[in-house]
């Protein structure tokens, strides 16, 4: 095994053997000695050693070995091969030190305000006069150029070693061409008034006054940026870490270990997802960690970075959180298909209930009291039965329609999710709802149930109490939260409404003991478009279901036609309402205007 020795070239550190160490310090003492009479000879041999750095940098190898020593003298060429006569073409050096493609650079060298024309002008082989006068000319058009300039200023980088002049150039980049372009720059430097002319002075001028302005912003945006960014490190940091007590506290609620009465029907949601999924429940919080954890990680410490300057993550470290990330994607993907098709089908049992008992033209509205349920509770409260038979819910909704007979009636709907209709069904028919009735009020209990081996499908129960013409209720103060989206001819929204009798007409509830209420919706249109929707729904629902039936083909297909018919009766009825309730609207707002 070959002793192997560390370097220093151009800045950068190589691990080298013994051999190979020996060949190129004997190549760098030639190429010293053949420079010894040059003047700028040390700035010849850095830029020479920087330039055999590159290259080694390029190969991307371990240790150097006589092999890359050798490539290197090869295209840095051997000064026993270098031309005596200064004028002799560059491009006379072997083939595999050739290298005419030009790239563009920032000229340090026709530098007036930042040397973007000056690059310019090497890079198309053009005065860069032009280019200055055409960047000058635009600030008059439009000052389109000037953001140009600012833009390439800013993308270009300044050739300011010999080696990106070379490559500004298009020249080959070997230890002759370094040495002739360094010798070249010094005896520029000592020509007393180079290059100078009028127009060069003037743009001199020009540039010392945009360099100052330019400087002065730049200070300004050094200092902002020292105080900017570590606050935006605070932000980022404070950012990740709630997000991360965040995620912490959703796992905790999700896994059943706390907070579970705080957070019912998501608990109840997920213990269901839970039952019916195929893998352990640590594959889903495994999956929850890696797919936003990980990320909510990089937050911290990038934020941890702009505040204290740490070390930037290897690529090793980026990888493999990469790569976990990906896997928490893939998991989410599936729980997401899971999920989503575990709600994605519905049904609901409907029964439409004559309220013979009541006698009274006022109905008084009200929640039968129940020791855990709180009519001043707004979100659903899911909790089990004393005896443990039954889950309680409280995801009920009322709504308050005319009748379209002399009585009161009552409607419930009950609707269930799951992953196919017959499942929805199942559990939308074992829901169980109770109200109480009597000549002149209607109680509603605030819960329904359902049997404790079913898991929480998101069931709901909604009511639809169905008021006669000219008969009235009574909403009490219970039902704040209890009633939803009530249509009435002022507008009113539902917490407005309680408290109050409100008479039920041909054009809808109408206040009996409200004060300043808006009357100008009381017109002489009957427009009760709900009546229409709740039709067309349940025209649907009842479609669908006969297409699950299993009914022989001849029986279902008679069976929609007829379906089908009232469908689009009723989409006609409703178009034309719609249209009428829309007239009504620009009536109103012309009468208060």
């Amino acid at each position: 095994m070959k002793k192997t020795n560390t370097i220093n070239l151009g800045g950068i550190i190589f691990h080298i053997d013994e051999d190979a160490f020996i060949q190129l310090q004997n190549y760098l003492n030639t190429i010293r000695d053949h420079f010894s009479i040059s003047d700028g000879q040390n700035e010849i041999v850095n830029d020479i050693e920087s330039r055999i750095a590159e290259i080694m940098q390029e190969k991307k190898i371990g240790i150097i070995t006589k092999t890359e020593v050798d490539d290197v003298i090869a295209i840095m060429g051997k000064p026993e091969e270098y031309g005596l006569d200064d004028t002799e073409d560059d491009f006379n050096e072997p083939s595999i030190i050739k290298n005419k493609t030009k790239r563009i650079f920032r000229h340090p060298d026709e530098k007036i305000i930042g040397g973007v024309c000056g690059g310019l002008g090497v890079y198309f082989n053009v005065d860069p006069v032009l280019f200055r006068l055409g960047f000058l000319l635009t600030l008059f058009l439009g000052g389109f150029g000037f953001f140009v300039y600012l833009v390439l200023w800013i993308a270009v980088p300044e050739a300011d070693s010999t080696t990106d002049r070379l490559k500004m150039e298009g020249k080959p980049i070997t230890a002759n061409a370094i040495g002739k372009a360094i010798s070249e720059q010094v005896e520029k430097g000592l020509e007393p008034g180079h290059g100078k002319n009028v127009l060069k002075t003037v743009f001199s001028f020009l540039g010392v006054i945009f360099n100052f302005l330019f400087d002065i912003l730049k200070n300004i945006f050094t200092i902002l940026g020292k105080i900017i960014k570590p606050l935006i490190g605070v932000l980022l940091l404070g950012f990740g870490l709630v997000a991360a007590i965040a995620l912490s506290f959703f796992i905790v609620i999700t896994s059943g270990l706390g907070f579970g009465s705080e957070f019912q029907e998501m608990t109840y949601t997920l213990e269901s997802f839970f039952s019916h999924f195929p893998l352990p429940q640590i594959f889903i919080f495994l999956g929850i960690i890696l797919f936003i954890g990980i990320p909510l990680f990089q937050i911290i410490y990038l934020g941890l970075r702009l505040m204290f300057n740490t070390a930037k993550q290897s690529n090793t470290v980026k990888g493999s959180l990469l790569s976990l990330w990906i896997v928490g994607l893939l998991f989410m993907i599936f729980f997401g298909f899971r999920s989503a098709a575990l709600f994605s089908e519905s049904a609901r049992k409907e029964i439409d209930y004559t309220l013979h008992q009541v006698l009274s033209d006022t109905l008084n509205l009200k929640l039968a009291p129940h020791d855990y349920f709180y009519w001043n509770e707004r979100d659903t409260k899911i909790i089990e039965s004393e005896n443990g038979e039954y889950r309680l819910a409280s995801n009920i909704r009322l709504n308050i329609r005319r009748s379209r007979d002399t009585l009161f009636h009552l409607y419930v709907k009950k609707r269930a999710h799951a992953n196919s209709y017959y499942d929805a069904k199942d559990y939308a028919e074992n829901i169980s709802y109770n109200f109480h009735e009597n000549q002149s009020s209607l109680s509603f209990d605030q819960f329904f149930k359902v049997p404790a081996d079913y898991p929480y499908q998101q069931q709901e129960v909604k009511l639809t109490l169905l008021v006669p013409t000219d008969k009235s209720i009574y909403l009490g103060e219970q039902l704040k939260y209890f009633i939803y989206d009530i249509r009435n001819v002022h507008r009113m929204h539902d917490r407005d409404m309680i408290g109050n009798t409100w008479k039920m007409t041909r054009k809808g509830l109408t206040c009996l003991s409200c004060n300043n209420v808006d009357t100008s919706w009381n017109l002489e249109i009957d427009v009760d478009i709900d009546d229409e929707n709740e039709q067309l729904k349940d025209l649907e629902i009842k479609l669908k279901s006969l297409q699950k039936s299993g009914l022989d083909e001849k029986r279902q297909l008679l069976e929609e036609f007829k379906i089908n018919q009232e469908l689009d009766l009723l989409q006609k009825s409703f178009a034309k309402k719609k249209s009428a309730e829309r007239l009504i609207r620009l009536e109103t707002i012309e009468r208060k205007n």
